[in-house]
């Protein structure tokens, strides 16, 4: 347990930082209190649904962030990046079940996605100015995700302690072209989305992706810069720009898990309550645009669309919109249901869709029928674009085949 408070700081777009307030914690759990001078120049909460923009102590709830509130819970990464930050405590002689969110916030630092970080941070990894090159790293990643332990697992958590269940790394590109994995490094921030034998679509998951990305493009879908890397063996990683990041500093960023005190590891959201969220946190424009990309999981089989799979950008003035699409794949539950429902129901729209286009402004569904009609026509590219890029046979004709099950239903 922290016997200090934790300092919370804000980076602004123009590299900018301001102390936002601090944390504490207690037998009793951990509280939150905003710093006055940070008040009297924003009258917003960093998180608008659950914590006051006033001078009170806020406790957070027990429950879903490990007894963190749910803006500070971002902070932390999620299965990958907790493994790998798990084997440094480890390393270091401690019990990671002694560990509390605190510690581990203490220890993120200044490694989080968005614009928070934490003093004083604890510093338990030494990689120096050692620059791996990041293919050498990435196949490292995926050997220890695989089962083969890395002799580079500072390295690889200084450099992949981002979300997410799946190995990836955080990464800069220089302005002469190279690529660091140094924390410090100058240049545009990258995620690179790594894959493995242990994945549903296996190596080909990132190409599916890439695929995914470019037809959401094409609809007109808001998604970060995207391409693929060749990453020798005839497999290919996703490289993604991060869009947290302007070339100075950070916008601030909530998931809808954050937001909404939402469990991500199990079904507990509803596009209903999302796009509602969306129009009352944002604006009308956002919450449609939410719509539409409700009906894109929907027509592409998305279904892992849990609730750490959306998110919302701020400004520097706490004027907030919809992050660019992202984690867009096939990916098919078991359950043959969506993380997300549709007004309680998990495999299809057709019941919500008056219900989604209320929330989103429309008087009746008929936008929604056209966006689903658009949807299904733009996946009509998908088999030509996979033959393209080397997918076999099987995966294109399931994938397909499962897009056009899904469009039977609604159309």
């Amino acid at each position: 347990m922290l016997e200090t408070p934790l300092l919370v700081k804000r980076t602004f777009s123009n590299g900018r930082q301001e102390v936002v307030g601090k944390l504490a914690e207690n037998k009793t759990g951990i509280y939150f209190q905003f710093d006055p001078s940070y008040l009297g120049e924003h009258h917003d909460s960093i998180a608008p649904f659950n914590i006051k923009a006033d001078l009170n102590l806020q406790k957070a709830p027990r429950q879903p962030h490990y007894g963190l509130h749910g803006v500070f819970a971002d902070s932390l990464p999620d299965g990958w990046g907790l493994y790998l930050m798990d084997r440094i405590f480890r390393r270091n002689g401690h019990n990671p079940q002694h560990i509390t969110a605190l510690e581990r916030l203490a220890y993120t630092g200044n490694r989080c996605l968005g614009a928070l970080s934490y003093e004083p941070a604890i510093d338990l990894t030494d990689t120096g100015s050692r620059d791996t090159e990041f293919i050498t790293l990435g196949q490292e990643a995926v050997k220890e995700f695989e089962g083969t332990e890395s002799d580079l697992i500072e390295q690889l958590m200084s450099a992949g302690g981002s979300g997410g269940a799946r190995p990836k790394l955080t990464i800069t590109k220089c302005k002469d072209g190279t690529f660091s994995t140094l924390a410090d490094a100058k240049g545009e921030k990258l995620i690179v989305k790594l894959t493995s034998e242990k994945f549903s679509l296996q190596h080909s998951e990132s190409v599916v992706e890439y695929i995914y990305m470019q037809m959401a493009k094409n609809l007109g879908i808001d998604v970060p810069i995207f391409s693929l890397i060749d990453a020798g063996n005839g497999h290919f990683w996703l490289q993604q720009t991060r869009f947290d990041c302007t070339p100075q500093g950070n916008y601030h960023m909530i998931s809808a898990c954050g937001l909404l005190d939402a469990p991500f590891r199990q079904p507990s959201l509803d596009y209903i309550d999302l796009v509602k969220a969306s129009r009352l946190l944002c604006n009308i424009e956002e919450a449609r645009k939410l719509v539409k990309r409700a009906l894109f999981n929907y027509i592409t089989v998305n279904q892992d669309d849990h609730s750490k799979n959306f998110a919302f950008l701020a400004d520097d003035n706490d004027k907030w919109r919809l992050s660019p699409f992202y984690d867009i794949v096939y990916s098919p539950s078991p359950y043959k249901e969506h993380m997300t429902s549709f007004n309680g129901n998990g495999q299809s729209p057709s019941q919500a869709l008056d219900l989604l286009a209320g929330q989103a402004g429309y008087s009746n569904a008929k936008p929604l029928q056209a966006m689903l009609d658009e949807i299904y026509q733009e996946t009509r590219n998908f088999i030509q674009e996979a033959k393209n890029l080397g997918l076999s046979k099987r995966l294109i004709s399931t994938i397909d085949n499962h897009m056009t099950e899904k469009w039977n239903i609604v159309k």
